[in-house]
């Protein structure tokens, strides 16, 4: 009985040891994996090699580099190139030449030139090459050198001319009148009758009359009803005729207002001002107040 219960002991305690190294193993294998290692980067492709068709010089110059006469004409000939030359000199350097680097033993000699063409920045095309080897001098035939032509500059637009204002539209006010043909215009000045034109206030509010139309480049269109005789006078200059008469209105009794007479100025293929308000010695002083326009004006009274 004691036997078979310590055999019953040993296969439990047995049980447990084989328990505990598996829980211990199961523990080591649920270790977080290792980080993955970096994936390598990818490798860069080599630029591409440069275009042949319009070789600039240090294009062409590379590709001159081993001097090989059958190896380089194939890579060049037929091609177009952009270069800046200048004329060629030193010891044993052909006549005629040009180069681009005077320290490169590569020049160039031009089949054709343009008029006056003694070096520049030249587009053509390569005819041929040659290496001499004793001189070590690398010559490239180009078709043509000419440096092309450089439009004029155009001279500026001229301003456009600032658009006149538009001519008044003649009048027919007063057609027909004493003094005035069918259309309005004035034909006779002296036979004209106040009320045959316009009235229209001027400077400092005077009142006035204009009758008949300017005519072309007449200076009186710049003038103003309420002008005085010197200011009218700077504008149009001086009259052909002038003078002045007594109106009605002198022989009113007890009448003292302005317009008892009137100065009037005539102006030879213009026209009549009439001024009033001034003193009978001093005309000056008044102001015009009736502009008659008369291209056929004689200036005479």
């Amino acid at each position: 009985m004691i036997l078979k219960t310590s055999l019953n002991f040993l296969a439990v305690a047995a049980a447990v040891a084989l328990a505990a190294a598996g829980c211990s193993s199961t523990s080591k294998n649920a270790a977080a994996p290792a980080a993955p290692a970096p994936a390598a980067a990818a490798p860069v492709a080599p630029p591409p090699p440069p275009a042949v068709e319009g070789l600039d010089y240090r294009q062409l110059s590379g590709l001159l580099d081993d001097g090989n006469e059958k190896r380089v004409k194939p890579e060049i000939v037929g091609k177009t190139t952009t270069l800046t030359l200048a004329k060629a000199a030193g010891r044993g350097v052909p006549p005629g030449l040009y180069t681009v680097d005077a320290g490169d033993p590569i020049y160039f000699r031009c089949r054709s030139v343009g008029p006056g063409f003694t070096g520049g920045t030249v587009t053509t095309k390569i005819r041929d090459y040659r290496f001499a080897p004793k001189e070590k001098q690398k010559i490239v035939d180009l078709e043509r050198c000419a440096v092309a032509a450089v439009e004029p500059a155009r001279p500026a637009a001229a301003p456009a001319p600032a658009p006149q204002a538009a001519a008044p539209a003649p009048s027919t006010i007063g057609a027909g009148k004493p003094g005035m043909d069918a259309r309005g215009n004035v034909v006779d000045s002296s036979k004209v009758e106040a009320g045959s034109g316009r009235t229209v206030k001027g400077l400092n509010d005077f009142e006035g009359e204009i009758t008949g139309n300017p005519a072309a480049n007449s200076k009186f269109a710049r003038l103003q009803i309420g002008m005085s005789a010197r200011q009218v006078q700077d504008i149009a200059g001086p009259p052909t005729d002038q003078g002045a008469y007594i109106t009605g209105k002198a022989w009113i009794p007890f009448y003292f207002g302005a317009d008892r007479h009137r100065f009037e100025m005539t102006y030879k293929g213009q026209g009549r001002l009439i001024f009033a308000g001034g003193g009978m010695g001093d005309f000056s002083s008044g102001n015009l107040i009736w502009i008659i326009h008369n291209p056929n004006e004689a200036g005479y009274r």
